[in-house]
């Protein structure tokens, strides 16, 4: 679903620039925020890109690495533990990734289970990155929080194959789960004083979130992207030989 500058994509693009947002950009195709996204990375530069379905949706990761830039990816299969990579991103050049949600006042709420890609949204790499599909926008904070713990951790967890209470009924029970996703959660009100943080928003649906009252057929579109997603990344990581 491509969406038109609407009254709400208007707001937020106001709300993240006086926000201290750097650049904000608004393009309609997925395709113009990739070339958005290209012009904005140097060649010569550290990409680390933590887990978001968002960034691999756009094929960002697959052509920087064709034009020569490094990339250092949690996605991909290494000699390196997930920890270690982890760590890696938060000493790159640049972060490339999305955001949970974005507050119609220009805030970014984020959750994750590992904590590297918040930690690096709010100090680490010197330039952040994120895209974020207009299925991202809600109305403020709390209904930012809401979303990431009854849509999208759900979500997320079971397509994971994660054993967790929400991944089995699709609700939060706010568990003790070992294998829980939603450890650390963050908002980012104002630009950090130190990290540069530039926005693109896009008029699609991309990554993971929608509202309950959508209509079932754009819900569902965005999952069955999402899920393909996660397929396409699996099947990669598979056939990626393991460096000895």
């Amino acid at each position: 679903m491509v969406l038109k500058l609407s009254n709400d994509i208007e707001t937020v693009l106001k709300s993240l620039k006086e926000n201290s947002f750097n650049p904000v950009k608004f393009t309609e195709m997925a395709d113009t925020a990739t070339k958005f996204v290209l012009n904005m990375i140097p060649i010569n530069v550290t990409v680390g890109v933590p887990g978001s379905t968002t960034i691999r949706q756009l094929g960002l990761v697959t052509q920087l690495r064709a034009r020569g830039t490094r990339v250092i990816d949690t996605g991909k299969r290494s000699r390196l533990s997930i920890d270690e990579l982890a760590r890696r991103t938060l000493r790159s050049d640049i972060l490339l990734a999305s955001s949970n949600a974005v507050t119609l006042d220009g805030k970014l709420v984020n959750t994750d289970a590992m904590g590297n890609r918040v930690a690096g949204m709010v100090f680490g790499p010197k330039k952040v990155i994120l895209v974020v599909g207009g299925n991202k926008i809600v109305r403020n904070v709390d209904e930012a929080i809401d979303r990431i713990k009854k849509i999208i951790a759900p979500y997320h967890s079971k397509t994971k194959g994660k054993r967790t209470p929400c991944a089995t009924d699709g609700r939060c029970t706010d568990c003790n789960s070992v294998e829980r996703i939603c450890r650390v959660t963050t908002i980012i009100e104002k630009k950090p004083q130190f990290t540069d943080i530039a926005i693109v928003l896009v008029g699609e649906d991309l990554g993971l979130g929608w509202d309950p009252i959508w209509p079932k057929e754009r819900r569902e579109k965005i999952a069955l992207a999402y899920r393909q997603a996660r397929r396409d990344l699996s099947q990669t990581i598979q056939n990626l030989p393991t460096r000895r």
